[in-house]
């Protein structure tokens, strides 16, 4: 370690006039109360290098707060080995080169701007090298299928560094091979698809600037295959990720965006996802009459009978989807008996299905009874989340079950102390998991 590897440290906390304290607290917002002492970012400063998947994560929120590249090997020079360091995997080191450079929340708005008010951009032909086979179309398609079962059974990581592998041999075959019209807009979707992929499974497991960086790949290549549908949905992700970031204003304007520029003969199951987004942004904002409006027409569009004709990319969307989303919408809002109502009608519907959103839906639940003051009801709900969640990796549930633990700390009662003592020991097993 060098003399001057604190001093990159110290000079970004001091822009942003920020003590090492309050780094430590933005650490523990992003990965869980209790990741890290107060006090460790301290020996940071003195030239210590943070544990495991740690690097990372002070260089992304530094990077985020300050709006530039700010690297792990910048923070600390010399310290890692040639290959990966330990705890990392080479999706995190090594993204493709399209993915590489910070993105901004301004980025996102701006692209779907563009995207709305532009014309469509002309369609993919490459006349020069060898022709793109048609097995690589079939095979990619079938790995998006394949990649979607592994991230619903458990397996986020994996499915993550699986789709950015496929995104790189997607985008050389684009880059480099022949292709007409048709293969091209096969091929380019194909990217928008695993880009996509790729970004919303980078969000669940805290990975900010990759996540971001993906979603604009994958808003690139539908615009470029036109696919307005799919460009809507990549946008709602995008609303999603912002209102997940505490940026509901941008989440709304760019789920305002997405429904603006739908295909309007696009009906049924894709315009109900969209109005459940704008629900969900408009809750984060108090506005209740707009959220209330947008559950309503997620309902009519979606009750048309036209589940079957959902495109792959949104056949996870489906009404117990919908309607346990509207429970955290009203949850939000704090409506907390019509939240329970809208949650536990939803997760009933779910069976064995999408245990991720039912982990998810679970927390939500406990949320919704303990703003009731029902502690018994909410603690066998989070036994409910805590049952799933030791199989499925998410940020989100992290978040959340770190927030119920400290709501249930303000009962004195048995069932609130167990749970909060569960939850404190599947977290720091959790923990414990990641740094081996």
């Amino acid at each position: 370690m060098t003399d001057e590897t604190p001093s990159l440290l110290a000079s970004c906390l001091a822009r942003l006039q920020w003590s090492p304290e309050r780094l430590a607290r933005e650490i523990n917002k992003k990965c869980g109360t209790g990741t890290i002492s107060r006090k460790a970012p301290y020996n940071w400063l003195k030239g210590a290098r943070p544990r495991q998947h740690l690097p990372d994560t002070v260089a992304e929120i530094l990077a985020d707060r300050l709006g530039e590249p700010i690297t792990v090997e910048a923070l600390w020079p010399g310290s890692a080995s040639s290959g990966p360091a330990q705890g990392q995997r080479p999706s995190d080191q090594q993204p493709p080169p399209v993915l590489s450079l910070p993105v901004t929340m301004a980025d996102l708005v701006n692209a779907a701007v563009a995207w709305l008010v532009e014309d469509d951009p002309a369609l993919p032909v490459r006349p020069h090298g060898q022709d793109v086979p048609d097995v690589a179309i079939q095979m990619l398609g079938a790995r998006l299928h394949q990649l979607r079962k592994v991230d619903d059974i458990s397996s986020t990581r994996l499915a993550m560094d699986w789709a950015l592998q496929d995104l790189r041999s997607a985008r050389k075959l684009a880059d480099e091979h022949a292709y007409d019209e048709t293969t091209g807009v096969q091929l380019h979707r194909l990217i928008a698809e695993l880009a996509q992929l790729a970004g919303w499974l980078a969000a669940e497991l805290g990975l900010c600037r990759l996540s971001r960086s993906c979603l604009l790949a994958a808003l690139a290549a539908a615009r470029t295959a036109r696919d307005r549908p799919l460009a809507a949905y990549i946008i709602s992700g995008m609303s999603y990720r912002a209102v997940w970031e505490g940026e509901p204003e941008a989440g709304l304007r760019l789920i305002r965006i997405a429904r603006k520029g739908t295909d309007r003969e696009d009906r049924g199951v894709h315009v109900s996802l969209l109005a459940t987004r704008e629900a969900r942004a408009r809750a984060a904002l108090g506005d209740r009459a707009g959220c209330e409006h947008a559950v309503g027409e997620a309902a009519e569009a979606g009750s048309g009978g036209e589940q079957a004709a959902a495109k792959p990319w949104a056949s996870w969307v489906t009404r117990p989807v919908l309607l346990a989303d509207a429970g955290r919408s009203w949850l939000e809002l704090g409506c907390f008996q019509r939240a329970e109502n809208y949650l536990v009608d939803g997760l009933l519907l779910f069976g064995d299905s999408q245990p991720r959103n039912q982990m998810l839906h679970a927390t939500s639940l406990a949320e919704a009874r303990l703003g009731r003051g029902e502690v018994d009801g909410a603690a066998e709900a989070t036994e409910d989340a805590l049952s799933l969640a030791g199989v499925m990796a998410s940020q989100r549930a992290h978040v959340r079950l770190s927030g119920l633990r400290q709501q249930f700390l303000r009962y004195d009662g048995a069932a609130a102390r167990e749970t909060s003592r569960r939850i404190a020991e599947f977290l720091a097993r959790d923990r414990l998991q990641q740094a081996g």
